[in-house]
């Protein structure tokens, strides 16, 4: 099983149309896991997603992946605009199913610059 320090990810690369595609299905998703986290930072104080203020764009940049016995997980780095990015995990199964897994998140932090790399993560 792969984690954080022992993993077969890729480099990332820009994100081209299979990345789009993949983080294109997922959005949805993705979404609704932001405006959770908001609800949350407001409920504990954190204010962590005070950092994004709105939404104004949905733009893969820089993605990378991982071959798994069951299809592939992706690792993306998206704009959000007014330079605020997220990174979101996706899953391909061998059948062509894809669906959301995560956002990397921190106790500290959510929304990433764009100088942040994007690397492993679990959840």
């Amino acid at each position: 099983m792969s984690d954080v320090h022992h993993n077969s990810m890729t480099k990332p690369i820009p994100a081209d149309d299979e990345a789009e595609t993949i983080f294109e299905t997922v959005k949805e998703a993705v979404l609704k896991e932001i405006h959770r986290i908001n609800r949350d930072d407001d409920r504990h104080g954190l204010h962590e997603m005070d950092k994004l203020k709105h939404i104004t764009e949905y733009t893969p940049v820089l993605y990378a992946y991982e071959d798994v016995a069951f299809g592939r997980n992706y690792f993306g780095k998206i704009h959000l605009g007014d330079g605020k990015y997220i990174h979101a995990r996706a899953h391909k199964s061998n059948s062509g199913e894809i669906t959301f897994y995560s956002l990397l998140t921190t106790p500290e932090c959510a929304i990433w610059d764009k100088d942040t790399p994007l690397e492993y993560f679990i959840d």
